[in-house]
């Protein structure tokens, strides 16, 4: 197992899909096409169309999964293709909790220094 980057910088587009993964796992299962779909509906750009955006999608899924955050289990229920579905580990509430606390924080400087660039 992997150590967890709970501080990876909060502007960067990989802590918005981590964060949204964990986010989206919070209280319930979902299968991976599931969350990178809506990796895409929340957040248009972060991911790149086509292949390159599912892949990276797929990688998020694969490291937060070998960090303990998240676990998958194999589905293959009905007539269509096995299906990896995902839900957080114990680990991953904690970030859950840690991801909220930092983005709370975030905003807090966010605004700050909006407003500081209002009366510059």
């Amino acid at each position: 197992m992997r150590r967890c980057r709970t501080k990876i910088t909060g502007l960067s587009p990989t802590f918005w899909l981590r964060a949204w993964i964990v986010i989206s796992l919070s209280d319930r299962e979902l299968h991976g096409y599931e969350l990178i779909s809506s990796l895409n509906e929340i957040f248009p750009n972060l991911l790149s169309p086509g292949v390159g955006g599912m892949g990276r999608g797929y990688r998020i899924l694969r490291d937060l999964e070998e960090e303990g955050i998240i676990i998958g289990r194999w589905e293959v229920e009905g007539t269509g293709p096995a299906r990896k579905v995902y839900r957080l580990t114990s680990e991953g509430e904690k970030l859950k909790e840690d991801i909220l606390r930092h983005i709370e924080e975030m905003q807090e400087y966010i605004s700050r220094f909006l407003e500081l660039t209002m009366k510059a």
